[in-house]
């Protein structure tokens, strides 16, 4: 039974993803299943979320000087299942004549990704309703859900460091079927004549967006079977 096991885990990458880990702890495993195809899927607890203040219906205002949006502490969760192809085969004489590159080289990958997150009597400013920086926006409390559903499509390069770690690099564009804000008002500012507690606001911002990751990884290895 533990050979099985073995068997099963033998050529396979636990992976984290170093600049996204302190905001929001991550695990993933990316499993080979033929010469050329392997299996990757992620777990991240979301301890942050990016979050914009202003007006929903889409019409996001920035909340920094370069117009990212804020990092909000945040619980939730995010869970990811991808494919890749890697696109040049070698012959390796550890397996004895089979022609194998998976986990390692240039590749394409498709990824579904989910996420949720929620937080509870979230003061919000509306930037967007003033023209003026300088002065005191008015602002509502709310209970937030964050939903996002994506779709990834990558292109990158998988490297073996000492048959022990790994370095993937990757890059291409990420699309939102879903990304959905709701807002449940508990309170608001005297001034904020808009909404009304027990009002919910709900957004669907479905987008096009840069992606890029940057992943490290350890190599499982068994004893007996021979080092790559």
């Amino acid at each position: 039974m533990f050979q099985a096991k073995a068997q099963f885990f033998d050529n396979t990458l636990v992976k984290v993803r170093p600049f996204k880990f302190f905001f929001n702890p991550n695990v993933g495993l990316e499993k080979p299943v033929s010469s050329m195809f392997s299996i990757t899927s992620e777990l991240a607890y979301r301890k942050f979320d990016n979050f914009y203040d202003g007006s929903l219906k889409g019409q996001y205002f920035e909340n920094d000087w370069f117009g990212y949006p804020s990092k909000v502490k945040f619980n939730g969760f995010e869970v990811a299942l991808g494919a890749r192809m890697y696109l040049i085969t070698v012959q390796s004489e550890i397996l004895k004549g089979y022609y194998w590159i998976a986990p390692f080289g240039f590749y394409y990958e498709a990824i579904v990704d989910y996420s949720h997150s929620w937080v509870y009597d979230l003061q919000i400013y509306d930037y967007g309703r003033s023209v003026y920086h300088n002065v005191n926006y008015p602002y509502y409390r709310a209970n937030v859900r964050l939903d996002n559903l994506s779709l990834l499509l990558l292109i990158g390069y998988q490297l073996n460091i000492k048959n022990v770690v790994s370095f993937d690099m990757n890059i291409g564009a990420r699309y939102y079927c879903v990304s959905r804000d709701t807002r449940q008002i508990v309170s608001t500012n005297p001034t904020y004549s808009d909404i009304n507690i027990d009002d919910k606001l709900v957004d669907n911002n479905r987008r096009w967006q840069m992606a890029g990751r940057i992943t490290l990884g350890y190599y499982i290895r068994y004893d007996w079977m021979k080092k790559r």
